[in-house]
């Protein structure tokens, strides 16, 4: 094998080229891989500056989104559509009375009234009330549009309508018809829950 004798200077010009093939090799494995990092951190910066803007005009509306919740409320209130007590015990015990005096204003002769257990819904608490009562058939139309008209809303859940019982003539001993009718009706309004 030959060896190459090389002079001063290229030896310095192969020198200085292994010198610029190690500056360029580490160039390339250091600092081309560090500046693609910081490309990609720069990028992530600049997306979360949007969403901190995005955020800050989201909060800026706030206050504009709150009265409008607020409107909201107050239109829905001012329709009357839910119990305004100030406890589900003091709805209950309106909606028992309201029902029973529709009943007794329609002719009907109340036999019972049950309140039945508050449901939950939707940020929205159901009172329901069970009423049992006789009347003829006028009384029962009278009753029914008393309920649709009420305010606060109130819903017919379950209703029941049979035929009264058969009574004896004291005199004749026979059956009569009475022309009667037994009602037996669920009827539930709504009231929000209180925060």
């Amino acid at each position: 094998m030959q060896t190459l004798k090389l002079n001063s200077t290229q030896q310095r010009w192969l020198g200085v080229g292994l010198l610029l093939g190690i500056i360029i090799s580490v160039g390339a494995l250091i600092i081309v891989p560090w500046l693609n990092d910081l490309s990609e951190i720069n990028d992530e910066i600049d997306e979360q500056v949007f969403r901190i803007k995005r955020y800050q005009r989201v909060i800026a509306s706030r206050e504009e989104v709150l009265m409008d919740v607020e409107q909201g409320r107050k239109e829905i209130n001012a329709l009357g559509y839910f119990n305004t007590q100030a406890s589900s015990s003091l709805a209950t015990a309106e909606l028992q009375n309201n029902i029973k005096a529709m009943a007794v204003d329609a002719g009907g002769e109340l036999s019972s009234s049950q309140v039945l257990p508050n449901k939950e819904q939707n940020g929205l608490i159901r009172i329901t009330v069970k009423v049992k009562l006789t009347g003829d058939m006028e009384m029962l139309r009278s009753l029914l549009y008393q309920i649709e008209i009420k305010k606060p809303l109130l819903i017919i859940e379950n209703i029941t309508v049979v035929p009264a019982p058969k009574k004896r003539n004291k005199k004749t001993r026979k059956v009569e018809l009475t022309g009667n009718v037994v009602v037996s009706v669920e009827v539930s309004s709504y009231m929000r829950k209180q925060v």
